[in-house]
């Protein structure tokens, strides 16, 4: 007896089988990618409630809004992306202010976007030298200093698809890191590069491999998709901190802090000094305020948007450079 095999199924069947097959395999990748989607969008808004409870247990002052500067970012790309600098120069102090409840941008007329800095002070190692930031952000009354950069962009090629259904696409890649230097301690509160990738078809592809300037349509909503991470991320790491406010001058009997009603202080609050004149070395030349101990209380007298004077509750030899918070 003729053992029976594959070649004994009518061609039809065969071909039927196999295109149910082929769309299983299809609905099993797409549905992956769905959940992959679905998990990652959860996951998001979880671990944001949890951050924003966390706040309101952790920090007291979780009401205060925390002062931010911004840096114009950098391009360090060879190819120079059309209207980059110009998109986030404008559009991230934009997206914080609308966005972010928990902070506020500098008023520009005084010292906004950190304009009076000609360019990002470094280090003879070529890292950004954060203490220096610390420095001016202090004398500004802001929390945090924000600096980035565009890192790259690439002109790949990736294979995607499956088995005989295998494409070639081509593509550019963006990198964008993003820096936040944190003033009381000068030490870098965020770290992070975020990168996406624009899919081109075949001209597009070979005149970008071959022009020093990327030139797409697709270039700035895909810059404004990066805004809006970055902006988030800014947004969480700098409202996990708590506020600080600084003594910038000290006339007659009165102590003088670059804070006011814009952050959310009042006249009659009471405003624990710490010592802030300890300093640390890192590696590379990198210096570090060491937090102090308190070494006093100050009572707010008299204020506006973005100024206040104070007056000595209690404590003894509080100088110009020391740290305040809200009790």
């Amino acid at each position: 007896m003729t053992p029976y095999t594959s070649d004994h199924i009518p061609v039809y069947i065969r071909s039927f089988a196999g295109a149910l097959i082929l769309l299983a395999v299809l609905f099993t990748v797409i549905g992956c990618a769905t959940s992959q989607t679905v998990v990652r969008k959860t996951t998001e808004t979880i671990t944001q409630a949890t951050r924003d409870i966390n706040r309101k247990i952790v920090l007291s002052d979780e009401d205060l809004k925390r002062k931010v500067g911004i840096l114009e970012f950098e391009n360090n790309t060879l190819p120079k992306a059309q209207n980059f600098q110009e998109i986030f120069y404008s559009s991230l102090p934009e997206y914080l202010n609308g966005q972010c409840q928990g902070i506020i941008l500098s008023n520009p007329a005084a010292g906004g976007l950190l304009n009076e800095l000609k360019e990002t002070p470094k280090l003879n190692s070529g890292l950004i030298d954060g203490y220096a930031l610390a420095i001016l952000g202090r004398q500004l009354g802001l929390n945090a200093i924000v600096t980035g950069s565009l890192e790259d962009i690439r002109v790949i090629e990736d294979s995607q698809g499956i088995l005989w259904t295998k494409d070639t696409l081509h593509l550019v890649q963006i990198f964008i890191r993003v820096e936040v230097f944190n003033t009381r301690t000068a030490t870098k509160i965020l770290d992070s590069t975020v990168d996406r990738r624009i899919e081109v078809d075949d001209l597009d592809y070979q005149v970008n491999q071959d022009a020093e300037q990327i030139q797409l349509p697709e270039l700035d909503e895909t810059l404004n998709q990066l805004l809006i991470d970055i902006g988030d991320r800014i947004c969480n790491v700098v409202r996990d901190q708590p506020w600080d406010g600084y003594i910038t001058e000290i006339d007659g009997d009165r102590y003088v802090i670059p804070s006011g009603t814009n952050v959310g202080l009042e006249t009659g609050d009471i405003l624990e000094v710490f010592d802030s004149s300890r300093t640390m070395e890192g590696v590379g030349g990198q210096r570090f305020f060491i937090p102090g101990l308190k070494i006093g209380k100050i009572e707010i007298v008299t204020i506006t948007e973005d100024r206040l004077e104070a007056k000595l509750v209690s404590g003894e030899d509080i100088k110009k450079g020391s740290t305040v918070r809200r009790k």
